[in-house]
C-alpha cells in the first residue's frame, strides 16, 4: 500500500484495501467523494488520478498522512491522539508527525522529498498554494499562538521552494520574482543562514540565465551573511561550489579550483544532522555535481568525467532529478570528448530514468545533448540514440504540457 501511494497509484490503493481490510468501494467512494463506478475502474487499472485536489480528498477521506503521498501534511494531522482508519491501513509506523511546535516543518520536508523525486512541475501550485492559504493568513491575520520569526523563515523557506519549482518549469523571471521576496521573509524573520542559502539559489538562477558575474557577487554576498550567523559547514561549501562555476564560466580557471578546494575542505566537517531545517540539504553528491559542470566549463574534462560519476554513484534513488542531470552532464562531456559509445550508454540510462519528471530544465538539457550528438548522427550508435531521445521527448512533451501554470492570484508567492 506504501509504495502504491508513493507513485500515486490510487487504484491499486483501493483495491489493496478491500483485499485485506474489507472496506467496500462504496465505502471508499462515499469517504473520498467519488463515484464507485469510477473507484471500481481505477481499481481494475482503468484510468490514473492526477488532480492534486482530489489526491487531497482522498487523503483526507481515508486519513492517509500526506507525507506517504508525497502531499503536504494535511491539516488534521498532530491533532488526532489515536491512529485513523488510513493510518492504520498503510501501517502506524509511517504516520508523519506533525510538530506543534513547528507546523510547517512537516509541509516543507514532504515537498521538498516529493520535488527531489517528481520534479518541481508536479508541485509548484501546491506550494503556492499552501503559502496563500496556509501560511498567508497567519503571516498577516494575526493569528495568535505562532512563533512569528520562526513562520517567517518557514514562508522563505516554501518561496524559494516555490523559486526552484518556477524555475524548473522554465519560468526564470518569477523564479527570481520567489527568490527576492524569499530573502525578504528571510531577513524579516532574522535567518541569517537561511538568507545565505537564498542566495545561493539566486546565484544558481544567475548561472542558468547567463549572469556569471552576478552569480559570483551572489556567491560572496552570502558569505557574508553566514559570518554573521551560525557557522554552517555544508552551507559554506554550497557558496563556494556557486562561486565555482560562476569563475569557471568567467574563465578564471585558478579561482574555481581555489573555490572547489575550499567547499571540499566544508564538505568534509558536514556534521550527521542539518542544524536549521528550512536550510535545503547540500551533500558530497551535490559537491561532485557542481564540480562536474565548473570542470567542464574550465576544460577539464578527465577530473569533470570522474566528478560526474561519483555524482551518479552516490545519488541514491530518492534523487532521481539530481541523478538524471548528472548524467546528461556525463553524458555531454563524453560526447566532448569524442567517447560516442560511452555517451549513448549513458544516455540510454538516463531515458529510462527521465521519462515521468516534471522538469523543464531537464528537457532543455537533453535539446542539448541532442544538438552535441547530432553532428555524429552518421554513426549507428549515435543514430538509435538520438531515435530513442526523440521519442522520450515526445512522452515528456505530453507531461509537461499538462503542468500548466498556477491559477490567477497565486503566481507569485507571500
Amino acid at each position: 500500500m506504501r509504495e502504491a501511494l508513493l507513485r500515486h497509484d490510487f487504484g491499486a490503493f483501493f483495491a489493496l484495501a478491500r483485499q485485506w481490510s474489507g472496506i467496500s468501494f462504496m465505502r471508499i467512494a462515499d469517504a473520498c467523494d467519488m463515484k464507485p463506478e469510477r473507484v471500481g475502474k481505477l481499481a481494475r487499472g482503468e484510468g490514473r488520478v492526477t488532480s492534486v485536489e482530489k489526491m487531497e480528498q482522498i487523503a483526507d477521506g481515508l486519513r492517509v498522512p500526506g507525507g506517504l503521498m508525497r502531499l503536504a501534511p494535511r491539516p488534521w494531522e498532530g491533532r488526532e491522539t489515536r491512529p485513523a482508519s488510513g493510518a492504520a491501513l498503510v501501517g502506524r509506523d509511517q504516520a508523519v508527525p506533525c510538530s506543534e511546535a513547528i507546523p510547517d516543518l512537516a509541509a516543507v520536508r514532504s515537498f521538498r522529498a516529493a520535488d527531489r523525486q517528481l520534479g518541481g512541475g508536479h508541485l509548484y501550485a501546491s506550494v503556492l498554494h499552501y503559502l496563500h492559504h496556509k501560511m498567508g493568513p497567519r503571516i498577516f491575520g494575526g493569528e495568535p499562538g505562532y512563533d512569528s520569526a520562526r513562520t517567517l523563515q518557514a514562508a522563505a523557506a516554501l518561496t524559494e521552494m516555490a523559486g526552484w519549482m518556477a524555475h524548473d518549469t522554465g519560468q526564470n523571471q518569477r523564479a527570481g520574482d520567489h527568490f527576492t521576496k524569499a530573502l525578504s521573509l528571510a531577513k524579516a524573520g532574522e535567518g541569517h543562514a537561511l538568507s545565505a542559502n537564498i542566495m545561493a539559489s539566486m546565484s544558481h538562477l544567475a548561472l542558468q540565465t547567463g549572469h556569471p558575474d552576478k552569480a559570483v557577487s551572489m556567491a560572496r554576498a552570502g558569505h557574508d551573511h553566514v559570518t554573521d550567523g551560525c557557522r554552517i559547514p555544508t552551507l559554506i561549501a554550497r557558496l563556494h561550489a556557486m562561486e565555482a562555476r560562476a569563475l569557471a564560466q568567467l574563465g578564471d580557471g585558478n579561482g574555481a579550483r581555489r573555490s572547489l578546494a575550499v567547499a571540499r575542505k566544508e564538505i568534509d566537517k558536514m556534521p550527521d544532522t542539518q542544524p536549521i531545517p528550512w536550510i535545503s540539504s547540500f551533500d558530497t553528491p551535490a559537491l561532485a555535481s557542481e564540480a562536474a559542470l565548473s570542470l567542464q566549463d574550465a576544460g577539464r574534462l578527465s577530473a569533470a568525467v570522474e566528478a560526474a560519476e561519483e555524482a551518479i554513484a552516490l545519488r541514491s534513488g530518492d534523487r532521481a532529478r539530481s541523478r538524471v542531470f548528472s548524467q546528461i552532464t556525463l553524458a555531454l562531456i563524453r560526447t566532448r570528448q569524442g567517447e560516442l559509445e560511452a555517451a549513448c550508454e549513458v544516455g540510454r540510462v538516463l531515458l529510462g530514468d527521465c521519462g515521468t519528471l516534471g522538469s523543464l530544465r531537464i528537457t532543455q538539457q537533453l535539446d542539448s545533448l541532442a544538438e552535441a550528438l547530432a553532428r555524429h548522427r552518421a554513426e549507428p550508435i549515435v543514430s538509435d540514440f538520438l531515435d530513442r531521445l526523440a521519442a522520450t521527448k515526445r512522452q515528456r512533451a505530453l507531461i509537461l504540457a499538462g503542468l500548466g501554470t498556477p491559477p490567477a492570484g497565486e503566481g507569485t508567492a507571500i
